[in-house]
């Protein structure tokens, strides 16, 4: 593989991790914006109706949400509603209540959504208000994602209708959460239709009354901004215009009216955004040209500036001045930081990859400059540096090492690296290439135990006690003048240790000598590998050892704990049925409602299941089954696959191998207490690294790494075993 080639593959494994990380149970927000309408209430006094509105919230396209680098798309196909009527909100915050939902129905290209405006807080008002003075609201909804794909460039998948062109992810199962009323959207080529006539009894607020309602002191604004709002003002004075009759909701060309209400909203937002920066900077004055200093505000409203260019103006200005003449010296260059960025990039790694801004990279020790913000003008100088000196040989680095300690560099190539090795800038520079790879690799790889099961932080290496309360007994019926009885609890508990798992590589002299680095390229990546393993194992060689629980039970018991289907080789009807055990545990005699969220099958049985879990209709033969919809589908299941089912696992904490099978698999429920994973609080949840130098009678470098990890199943009600 050409190392243009293993660069390509590593940005494309480094994506998907960040796909697969959005399959874990956590709320994000997709969103789809589109113009929302407000019926005015009719009546009055108690009679008086509460305010309603509808919405054409999503029409099936490319959007670009928050904290995604790539387009998104939600297949409506397989877009959920929670129960019951869902929140509306304001811009997504939990405390702005709008009001909530009526009725929601989601066809194959669009959502669309009515209700009422029930709040009664300021969040109801302001949207109230101001959709009567004709301000453009939009919608923005809020999903959780269960299972995301990604569609490398050059090709393509079908959602909603359409054909889309990757690179683009696709939220192939999703539920909708909520929806908001946002200012902005993203997907303008929807419009939704008001149910009657908004009247509405505005008065003129005058010029300034306006200027203060969006936040400004009128007194304080310069001439040039008073214009630059009078034109927004004008503009929206002249945009009222009659709200349409009751007309189906569809897509319509956005006219010239709706244009200059966003032109103006965002103009706003411009002049608002341009001006708190200024004043929190003290008005700062700048030079155009070679010309006399201006008010930065003013200069960048008038030349309609945005508010990144802005504050770019205001950095710039607030450096200090340099001579127009520049020069560069290695000694300036080449610090510590311009060392160390350039072994990380020897190594293979991205200074600007996202991993250096996690607790992982914290708990590894990698080099402060790269956990900086990316608009650090300290850690951009170093990176460029980085760069320069990132194809040094072994000795021209020891070399550096001994000039960064203060020290004479000394005459011969041995006398280099036994001096380079005797001072403190060596090791510091060779362990972040080491804590870099181990760090790029323990992130990339793959763990399939993600969502099915829960993480603590532990204290210490003594046991961990879990208890396990019972569901106490149902209210009883008190007679009149009775007293009501004690509620009593029956508990169970189950505990497990963390364990710590270690090994170390060292570097020899020798190899530094001969120019042999591969060592600290090659093995820590291999340890990277070595320490994101250990969870899956300890994870599926509880599911495959099938131990004992507390209650002298093994965790799959057909009799008593109704979890294991013996002669069940995967069908929908023993699909069906081990969805059955999961939804009708009871504890105590109390009834659970748990809900599967997990299929867990070997590869094996990836494709059959996928045809299960995925498709939309059924089929027998050639006939399609009763219904013609396929039923698995309501369960919204994330199918996890893994080869250790297949071929089998040691336990890492036993040695113990535990033997797999292609055709047996499982099902378990995020809602229940499955299988705990237990790390060492303040460990970061990651592997741990130390570097050491040789001594008596050995010459060189070498590093440990250890992680702090434990594993045990806490409850047997969460999960579902089949065995062909």
């Amino acid at each position: 593989m050409t190392k243009k080639s293993k660069a390509r593959h590593q940005r494309r494994v480094a994506s998907r991790k960040k796909i697969e990380a959005a399959k874990t149970p956590s709320y994000m927000q997709l969103e789809g914006e589109a113009e929302v309408e407000i019926t005015a209430a009719e009546g009055e006094g108690e009679e008086r109706a509460l305010p309603s509105f509808s919405m054409l919230a999503y029409t099936g396209g490319r959007m670009r949400p928050k904290g995604f680098d790539q387009d998104v798309v939600i297949d409506l196909a397989g877009l959920g509603v929670s129960s019951g009527n869902r929140p509306i909100l304001l811009n997504h915050d939990t405390t702005q209540i709008v009001g909530h939902s009526t009725d929601i129905s989601i066809t194959k290209n669009s959502v669309n959504a009515s209700g009422i405006i029930s709040g009664v807080g300021t969040a109801s008002r302001e949207v109230i208000d101001s959709s009567g003075n004709g301000f453009p609201w939009r919608a923005s909804v809020g999903a959780s994602v269960e299972q995301m794909i990604h569609v490398d460039e050059g090709e393509t998948a079908k959602a909603n209708g359409q054909t889309f062109d990757g690179p683009v992810l696709i939220a192939r199962k999703s539920t909708l959460g909520e929806i908001s009323f946002v200012p902005l959207g993203a997907d303008n080529n929807t419009s939704a239709t008001v149910a009657a006539s908004l009247e509405t009894e505005r008065e003129d607020m005058g010029f300034q009354n306006w200027v203060e309602a969006q936040g400004f002191v009128f007194a304080e604004l310069t001439d040039q901004q008073k214009t630059s709002l009078q034109a927004s003002y004008d503009a929206l004075a002249g945009s009222s215009v009659e709200a349409p009759a009751i007309v189906a909701a569809q897509p319509v060309a956005v006219d010239a009216t709706a244009d200059m209400r966003i032109a103006a909203a965002n103009e706003t937002a411009r002049i608002n955004s341009i001006t708190r920066f200024c004043n929190a900077q003290g008005s700062p004055q700048v030079e155009i040209e070679a010309g006399q200093p201006v008010d930065l505000a003013e200069y960048a409203i008038r030349e309609n500036l945005t508010a990144e260019r802005t504050e770019l103006l205001a950095l710039r200005a607030a450096r200090p001045e340099a001579p127009a003449v520049h020069s560069r010296t290695h000694d300036g260059d080449c610090t510590l930081e311009a060392m160390q960025g350039a072994m990380v990039l020897a190594a293979g790694v991205d200074l600007d990859a996202e991993m250096f801004g996690t607790q992982q990279a914290h708990a590894l020790n990698v080099p402060q400059f790269l956990r900086r913000g990316i608009n650090d003008e300290a850690r951009q100088r170093s990176m460029e540096a980085s760069h320069r000196f990132a194809d040094m040989s072994a000795v021209d680095i020891c070399a550096e090492a001994i000039r960064l300690d203060g020290r004479q560099v000394p005459q011969g190539r041995r006398n280099v690296i036994q001096a380079a090795f005797s001072g403190s800038a060596l090791d510091s520079v060779f362990t972040s290439s080491v804590s870099a790879s181990l760090l790029s690799t323990y992130n990339q790889s793959e763990d399939t135990t993600g969502g099915w099961v829960s993480e603590a932080d532990v204290p210490d290496f003594k046991t961990n006690e879990r208890e396990m309360l019972s569901k106490g007994p149902d209210l009883d019926l008190l007679p009149r003048g009775q007293t009501a009885e004690h509620l009593s609890h029956a508990d169970t508990e189950e505990s497990y240790k963390v364990s710590r798992y270690a090994k170390q590589f060292v570097v020899d002299e020798q190899d530094i000598i001969d120019d042999m680095l591969g060592a600290l390229r090659e093995t820590p990546a291999e340890m990277g590998d070595a320490a994101a393993r250990l969870r899956p194992d300890l994870v599926y060689s509880i599911l495959l050892a099938n131990a004992t629980l507390s209650d002298t039970v093994a965790l799959f018991s057909a009799a008593t704990h109704a979890n294991l289907q013996t002669s069940s080789a995967l069908t929908s009807a023993t699909l069906r049925d081990a969805i059955e055990s999961i939804m009708t545990q009871q504890d105590n005699s109390v009834n659970l409602n748990l809900r599967p969220s997990h299929l867990i099958v070997p590869v094996g049985l990836l494709h059959d299941a996928a045809n299960l879990v995925n498709s939309a209709t059924l089929l027998t033969g050639s006939d399609v089954q009763i219904g013609s919809a396929n039923p698995i589908q309501m369960h919204n299941l994330t199918l996890v696959s893994d080869s250790r089912l297949d071929n089998g696992v040691t336990d890492p904490k036993s040695g113990t191998v535990n033997a797999g099978s292609a055709t047996t698999w499982y099902m378990a429920s995020a809602m229940a207490r499955t299988i705990e994973v237990g790390y060492i609080r303040g460990s970061g949840r990651a592997p741990e690294l130390r570097s050491f130098v040789l001594s008596q009678g050995k010459w060189g470098m070498g590093w440990d790494i250890k992680m702090d990890i434990g594993a045990k199943a806490l409850d047997y009600r969460g999960f579902n075993k089949a065995t062909a």
